[in-house]
């Protein structure tokens, strides 16, 4: 690797990951199967959930909440500003306008106050992002949203093995 190359992250993958990869590839499922099934098991056990599914990517787990969220072409959802652009991206697909908000300078998650500043009557839904694995403030953001008639995606999708008040 270059020398001048800067690391966002170093992955550290142990050798019992690398032969749990090797034998799903072996086994012929490289997708919905055996493999998809006990790990959704075994998430809802570690996350304490009746149920879950297995996605390609939160942007897939997005897409998928948006479609039931009835998000449509001119609709407003607010995403913060720290985050990864497939974020913005999924509400672009359905033709929806992502309102960018700004961050709280301390923990980098959504501003709440920005949140409310940012409402208009086509606002639909708010995406707060678990910036860095720390949890937003979900209570008033449940809140807001309550208030302002308004669906809430969290993109936790780096926040394991974080935890809200007790809840992972």
């Amino acid at each position: 690797m270059d020398k001048d190359y800067l690391l966002f992250h170093k992955p550290f993958i142990s050798e019992e990951e690398i032969d749990e990869m090797v034998d799903t590839l072996r086994s012929g499922w490289l997708s919905m199967g055996p493999k998809t099934i006990r790990f959704e098991e075994e998430f809802n056990k570690y996350i304490g959930s009746k149920k879950s599914v297995a996605v390609s990517s939160w942007t897939a787990a997005g897409h998928l909440t948006l479609e039931a969220f009835g998000i449509e072409k001119g609709d407003e959802v607010i995403v913060p500003t720290m985050t990864f652009p497939a974020t913005a991206e999924i509400v672009c697909y359905f033709g929806a306008i992502p309102v960018i908000v700004d961050v709280d300078k301390d923990t980098l998650n959504i501003s709440l106050d920005e949140i409310e500043k940012a409402i208009t009557p086509k606002t639909k839904a708010i995406i707060p992002v678990h910036y860095g694995g720390q949890p937003c403030d979900l209570d008033e953001i449940q809140e807001i949203a309550k208030i302002h008639n308004l669906k809430v995606l969290e993109d936790a999708a780096h926040s394991l093995p974080a935890t809200y008040k007790g809840k992972k």
